[in-house]
């Protein structure tokens, strides 16, 4: 926004010199043609000269002035940018700590269950094994036949489907 102001006014600043170049040659022609039938007029030549040294000089000026300007203009929206950049940088690492958090207490719960899972399982086995042990013991003292033993397993497989 301040940079397009700038180049607004820089545009004006250069049409007015245009126009002050052309009124100032024009009076420049004028006067060489009056010298030319008057002649003589080296005094107002000079001072012609001295104003068109000065306007240069003056033009110099303004666009070192503009020039130096643009450069703060950009130096300090490049220092606003970077700071965005930064903030914006900032809060989001900080949300990414808070995730990776999150995700680091849930793997502790779930290796937590995962090995509560095992150690149920592995309580499961033993008991399916202790089962199937006794089932083998019933069946040698004669308590139970083998038919009654697999008559038991149909039925706990049908109840644990």
């Amino acid at each position: 926004m301040k940079e397009g102001y700038i180049k607004l006014k820089i545009a004006e600043l250069n049409d007015k010199c245009k126009q002050i170049n052309q009124i100032i040659s024009m009076e420049k022609s004028k006067l060489e043609l009056l010298e030319h039938r008057v002649g003589g007029f080296k005094d107002l030549v000079k001072k012609l000269q001295d104003l068109d040294n000065f306007k240069e000089s003056m033009l110099k000026q303004i666009k070192k002035d503009n020039q130096d300007l643009l450069e703060k203009e950009i130096t300090n929206i490049s220092k606003k940018v970077s700071n965005d950049i930064e903030l914006t940088m900032i809060s989001k690492i900080k949300e990414i700590e808070k995730i990776m958090k999150y995700i680091t207490s849930r793997e502790k719960e779930l290796a937590q269950q995962s090995e509560k899972i095992s150690n149920i399982n592995a309580k499961i086995d033993y008991l399916l094994n202790h089962n199937n042990f006794l089932m083998m013991k019933l069946v040698n003292k004669g308590v139970i036949s083998d038919r009654e033993v697999n008559e038991l397993h149909i039925r706990s497989r049908k109840k644990s489907d």
